[in-house]
């Protein structure tokens, strides 16, 4: 898959409070249960163009094909930014792919602008990109290593098996 034809399979929304968003979307969109990431400590990471580990809260769950994802940001980053200028609602979209550097050339020569990334291991990484030039359309590439791709089956399972009940599961 490529940063252009790979398929589009995240919906993220940053949101204040990670609990109460959880509650919203298992309550009122019944969508669950969500998997709440244990503390995600990136290995290298850069903002706006600086060397920069961001820290942020997240949680997953699917409601059929979709992934939705929860962020909480916890200091300096692009999530941050939308928060405090009052986003709400989608902040970025997701696309798996199999080589992040032929990925991030290829859509940065239609003209896309980094924003931020990190790397949380061996084959393991994502990126944001600014898709628009003013930051109305943000895609994140994402990098996973191959033992991961079970564990997206399984959050996805979960939600299809998902007894309208349960909140989280923990990794």
């Amino acid at each position: 898959m490529t940063a252009r034809t790979g398929v589009l399979n995240q919906m993220a929304y940053v949101v204040p409070d990670i609990e109460k968003a959880i509650d919203f979307w298992t309550q009122v969109m019944g969508v669950g249960p969500f998997f709440v990431f244990p503390e995600l400590n990136a290995t290298r990471g850069d903002y706006r163009g600086e060397d920069y580990i961001y820290k942020f809260g997240a949680a997953i769950a699917y409601s059929g094909e979709t992934n939705i994802e929860l962020i909480e940001p916890r200091g300096p980053s692009i999530f941050d930014e939308f928060l405090k200028a009052g986003g709400t609602g989608v902040h970025h979209t997701c696309r798996f792919v199999d080589d992040m550097a032929t990925a991030q050339a290829e859509i940065e020569a239609f003209g896309a602008t980094r924003l931020q990334g990190a790397s949380f291991g061996p084959g393991s990484e994502v990126a944001y990109f600014d898709m628009t030039g003013d930051e109305t359309m943000i895609l994140e590439l994402a990098q996973l290593p191959p033992e991961s791709a079970g564990l997206f089956d399984a959050v996805k399972q979960a939600g299809n098996d998902w007894d309208g009940k349960t909140r989280t599961i923990s990794f």
